[in-house]
């Protein structure tokens, strides 16, 4: 049975082979940093460039995989340079792939990212072929709940229902990352127990450009948490009745590449950690702020003795 709304849902201590598994997204990252947005027209020389493995999904995996624990990650690669580099990025950090779908003829998914070289905020153009879709009868039941957690992102929103159904018929907590609006996301979100999104997605969902009025709306839905992530102005969070107001912390910021993504990772390493809600805050937020100190999605992601170090300052 789903816990209810005042109820923060706890991993069982049963053994399994993952603590997390995820499905959704993994992409293959252009990272442009610029000393200014370029002007409609305009030609700009760039400060650096780099090319890395991202996707929401596949680098939250990858921040609890070198957090220590086990991960699994789900989903489909295109058989190009750009899908073999992400899926052997998976590999080598210890992620296992062998759940996911190689899609012949298909070219992976992958982002331009426009980084602003003096306040680190980044602009993200995206393509994914639609040959990349995963469609549910292509999930397999017992790798989905092969793990104490699901971590979803909505993306193959018709999949994601699917798996969110199964894991919560097997008493596996599953946590949403949510960064645009989908078709059928509503269904998706009642089957979820922790919803956190983008201000985006809040602002859609509340009708109002005050993202606490979308909060609003997702508590609709049952979510044993639900939140908002604000970026530099931190998240705001709903779990037990109460309002968490969560502060991001003051670093100098590189790129906001994957901070969202290493926000969820700090959510889900707290709830396997067993955490009070305000704990697990605390180190989402430290991970989340230190992932802007460095260039990259998964090359972002911080070592879980920095992260510690940095939240135990404000607990």
């Amino acid at each position: 049975m789903r816990p209810g709304p005042l109820e923060l849902p706890r991993p069982s201590p049963a053994k399994k082979a993952y603590d997390v598994v995820g499905f959704g997204l993994n992409a293959v990252d252009h990272l442009c940093r610029l000393p200014a947005f370029p002007s409609l027209g305009g030609k700009m020389l760039m400060d650096g460039y780099d090319c890395r493995p991202g996707g929401p999904v596949a680098t939250a995996v990858v921040a609890l995989r070198r957090w220590g624990l086990r991960t699994a990650y789900l989903g489909a690669f295109g058989d190009d340079e750009f899908g073999e580099l992400s899926r052997d990025a998976l590999v080598a950090e210890g992620v296992t792939v062998e759940g996911c779908i190689t899609r012949p003829g298909a070219r992976n998914q992958f982002a331009v990212i426009l980084i602003n070289a003096g306040s680190g905020e980044r602009t993200v153009l995206w393509h994914r072929d639609p040959a990349l879709t995963v469609h549910p009868d292509e999930l397999d039941r017992e790798r989905v709940c092969a793990g104490r957690v699901l971590h979803l992102d909505g993306f193959d929103c018709d999949a994601a229902i699917e798996a969110a159904g199964w894991a919560a018929a097997a008493g596996i907590p599953t946590v949403l990352d949510l960064d645009s609006p989908r078709d059928r996301v509503e269904q998706l979100l009642a089957r979820v127990d922790i919803a956190i999104v983008s201000r985006e997605v809040a602002v859609e969902f509340g009708g109002s450009s005050d993202p606490l009025a979308g909060l609003e709306s997702l508590a609709r839905f049952g979510c044993a948490l639900a939140g908002v992530t604000l970026g530099r102005n931190g998240a705001v969070v709903c779990c037990g009745g109460q309002t968490f107001r969560v502060p991001a912390f003051e670093v100098s910021c590189i790129d906001t590449t994957g901070a969202g993504d290493v926000f969820h990772a700090g959510i889900i390493y707290g709830l396997l950690a067993g955490w009070e809600t305000e704990e697990m805050l605390h180190f989402a937020s430290a991970a989340s702020s230190l992932q802007c100190t460095r260039l990259g999605a998964q090359s972002g992601i911080p070592a879980l003795e920095e992260v510690q170090t940095l939240a135990r300052t404000r607990s």
